[in-house]
């Protein structure tokens, strides 16, 4: 966003410049016929989107905050602004853009749905195809630091015996992807997605990695397309019962931090409002997750870059996701069917220690629940790293996926 001229889009020529952006292509329509096609797809957001963004970064309107309150009472007042003011002055979108553009990325139509994914091949032989899925409020760049060694181990020192073919689709109403238009796009429905979708790529056995939501989607993959999934890798096993998570008010979300999964689960579209108007408010909803689910010592900053951090938030701020993808916690508290029958497919467990504040489920009890509901094959508690490991220790996390996978080719 360097360098871009103070300017206020009309209310028009920004609507239809969001329009455009978010339109499928000519080429791309073809699809809505219900056939294969695949297309290329690159990230372009209109200049208009940005300049907008510019004005609404400096008409900003901070609240006020009790001295000394730090992160007590949600996102820090003080580090807010310091990061607004740096995705106003310094930020620089086009290339954070660019960078993201460096990977393979397409669309398809899935059930009358644009789904937008990365499919970044190997060049080796005998590399694995890797379906990876992330939740919220996370996105497809949570693997950027990740996706070249996972693809050229070779490249990276290591032995191509590691190769993976990654594919990583944004959930619909996530990102780039459509907007569901109708209720019940629940984590059961999203892995109807993701079946078809790995079948239209040509992989007949792949392995499928899940953190957060993706970790309950990638369970429904498991049990939907058993006989060709060679294994499940998830970021802690709470996936299963957190998506079995009934209305009202369990007992393992009262933990401090979590008020955010009962209003999103009950009055989503109410809060969307001011996320959707607000780049200042979103970044302060998204900006205290991160904050609060990751390995440092008060400063977010040792885990992930100002760039990382306003990258993510400018997805779902240049696509006016945030609705969409928050409305998953609606849709999953009223679903009709929770998962109860085990999954049968060799699973690993990484779990990292700062996931969720101090609800940390790591050890052996952790294990002996995680036993209940998967086939547990690798068990790891990791040393540090929190919810977004991929991102914020990708070393480790590599290590695991590479291991876990290791014998099951």
């Amino acid at each position: 966003m360097r360098a871009m001229r103070p300017l206020r889009a009309t209310l028009c020529g920004l609507a239809a410049a969001v329009a455009g952006f978010l339109a499928v292509p000519a080429h791309a329509q073809q699809a809505a016929g219900g056939d294969a096609a695949v297309v290329p797809f690159t990230i372009d957001v209109p200049d208009a989107v940005l300049y907008d963004l510019q004005d609404r970064l400096r008409a900003t309107r901070f609240p006020d905050e009790i001295r000394e309150a730090d992160w007590d009472y949600g996102a820090d007042l003080t580090y807010l602004r310091e990061l607004v003011e740096y995705w106003r002055d310094q930020f620089d979108w086009r290339t954070q853009e660019a960078r993201l553009n460096r990977f393979d990325q397409f669309t398809t139509d899935i059930d009358g749905l644009d789904i937008h994914f990365i499919h970044e091949r190997s060049p080796h032989e005998g590399a694995l195809p890797l379906l990876v899925l992330n939740g919220w409020p996370s996105s497809i760049d949570e693997y950027y630091k990740v996706i070249d060694a996972l693809t050229d181990p070779v490249a990276a020192g290591g032995s191509a015996a590691d190769a993976f073919h990654v594919v990583i689709p944004a959930m619909p109403g996530y990102g780039f992807s459509d907007k569901p238009r109708e209720a019940g796009f629940d984590t059961n429905r999203m892995a109807d997605f993701w079946v078809p979708l790995m079948a239209r790529l040509g992989y007949t056995r792949y392995g499928v990695h899940g953190s957060d939501w993706g970790s309950a989607v990638a369970g429904w993959v498991a049990r939907k397309d058993t006989e060709r999934i060679a294994g499940l890798h998830l970021v802690g096993c709470e996936g299963v019962l957190r998506s079995a998570v009934p209305l009202g008010r369990p007992a393992d979300l009262e933990a401090d931090g979590f008020g955010y999964v009962e209003i999103q689960s009950t009055r989503t579209q109410t809060v969307g409002y001011g996320l959707n108007d607000s780049p200042a408010g979103l970044a302060a909803w998204i900006v205290e997750k991160y904050h609060g689910w990751s390995d440092h010592d008060g400063n977010v900053e040792q885990a992930y870059t100002k760039d990382e951090l306003l990258t993510n938030i400018m997805i779902y701020w240049v696509t006016g996701s945030i609705t969409s993808a928050s409305r998953l916690y609606y849709e999953n508290r009223h679903a009709a069917r929770r998962p109860t029958e085990p999954i049968t497919v060799p699973t690993g467990c990484a779990g990292f220690v700062e996931r969720y504040d101090q609800r940390t489920r790591t050890g052996p009890q952790a294990r002996q629940a995680a036993e209940e509901r998967y086939n547990i094959i690798r068990w790891t508690d990791m040393p540090r790293g929190g919810h977004f490991p991929a991102l914020e220790a990708p070393g480790l996390w590599l290590d695991d996926v590479r291991a876990f996978f290791a014998d099951l080719r």
